[in-house]
């Protein structure tokens, strides 16, 4: 465990802003990234089943920008990890970390294929001042386009739990090769994604289909971002199941600046058809404290709660609460101090409690 960590401070120390710098390559190309670390322990309660134990990850996402014209841009990134973290080893049925780690970037989605990400084309169309349309075509991240959150939606630098990250029961895929528009009108955007998405077990495919309304208000209290999301799949495979679906969900996700010091954000979800798969609901929400209020201004405190209704015949409901202090160190490194706590119900077997505590270094690059 101490060489766990000496790992991942070694890590963010070595890459230092004077090194950063060196990664901006010319006018046309520039590389940018994230490296994060995370130390997490477990801690079950009552009759849970499985150990306490502390567990580490480092994932590396390096990303290669290139700028043709100033409509046009080719983007690479690529994953590495070392480690899985407690992602493996927990009892909770949604993990603790929702990166990519290792497991995750070896064999991606079952394609056979390693470490590669994203790697995809834009084209930018400018309507006017204030209406604009990119079309992306590659290897994308569903999640880039859609169910968006101001403080809700970064595992790296917000909350670790996937549930207060993004949906779970979106089932936002990532890494396979699609299709996204999105359409900027003034305050409005709508997007749209089409992929073809890899089966995680097995060599079937599905088609993925996402499409987002969003509107940003400001007022005296602040921004204001409020969106609403369809999507789905058809053919999945099921696999408890053993059969092919077709899924249908929509997402409400809001978030809302009042003041300098103070945010929020909630995203609720419903499954619009009966299949037994994954959850069947989710309603979640939580706040965001400034720095500002304590002499220190990039800081923030985030706190979120999450319950999910579950919808598989195996899972009754999960809980989930989470909260975490992020230090900024400098304009690249963060460390951040996180707990959550996780309940999981079943319909047969015990419950499952627990704590976990985690201490997250992450560069940004």
């Amino acid at each position: 465990m101490i060489g766990s960590i000496r790992l991942i401070l070694t890590s963010a120390i070595l890459l230092t802003p004077s090194m950063l710098n060196a990664y901006v390559l010319t006018d046309k190309i520039s590389f940018n990234g994230v490296l994060s670390g995370a130390v997490q322990c477990q801690r079950l309660i009552e009759n849970t089943e499985g150990d306490d134990t502390c567990e580490a990850a480092v994932p590396l996402q390096p990303e290669l920008t290139y700028q043709a014209t100033r409509h046009d841009r080719l983007f690479l990134k690529l994953g590495f990890a070392a480690g899985d973290g407690l992602n493996d080893l927990t009892p909770f049925v949604i993990p603790p970390w929702g990166a990519d780690l290792e497991a995750d970037v070896e064999n991606i989605n079952g394609s056979g294929r390693d470490h590669l990400l994203e790697i995809w084309y834009e084209h930018v169309f400018p309507i006017d001042d204030r209406n604009m349309l990119g079309v992306t075509l590659g290897i994308i991240d569903a999640s880039l386009y859609l169910d968006h959150n101001a403080y809700a939606n970064d595992e790296y630098v917000q909350f670790m739990n996937p549930a207060l990250s993004n949906a779970p029961n979106t089932l936002l895929p990532s890494y396979d090769l699609g299709v996204a528009a999105v359409w900027q009108i003034d305050r409005w955007t709508f997007s749209g994604v089409l992929m073809d998405v890899h089966q995680s077990v097995g060599s079937d495919s599905y088609t993925f289909y996402g499409i987002e309304a969003g509107y940003r208000l400001e007022t005296s209290l602040g921004t204001g971002n409020y969106r609403v999301l369809l999507n789905g799949d058809r053919n999945l495979i099921d696999l408890t199941a053993g059969r092919r679906q077709k899924n249908d969900i929509m997402i409400l996700s809001f978030d809302q600046q009042f003041g300098e010091n103070f945010g929020a954000f909630t995203r609720l979800g419903w499954r619009l058809d009966d299949e037994p798969i994954n959850y069947r609901a989710l309603y979640s929400g939580g706040i965001d404290i400034k720095g500002r209020m304590w002499d220190r201004g990039l800081d923030n405190i985030g706190m979120g709660l999450a319950y999910l209704d579950g919808g598989d015949g195996r899972i009754t409901k999960t809980r989930i609460l989470e909260a975490y202090y992020r230090l900024v160190v400098n304009p690249y490194l963060a460390l951040t101090g996180d707990v959550q706590y996780m309940r999981d119900v079943f319909l047969q077997s015990p419950e499952a409690k627990g704590f976990v505590y985690s201490l997250r270094a992450t560069v940004m690059f």
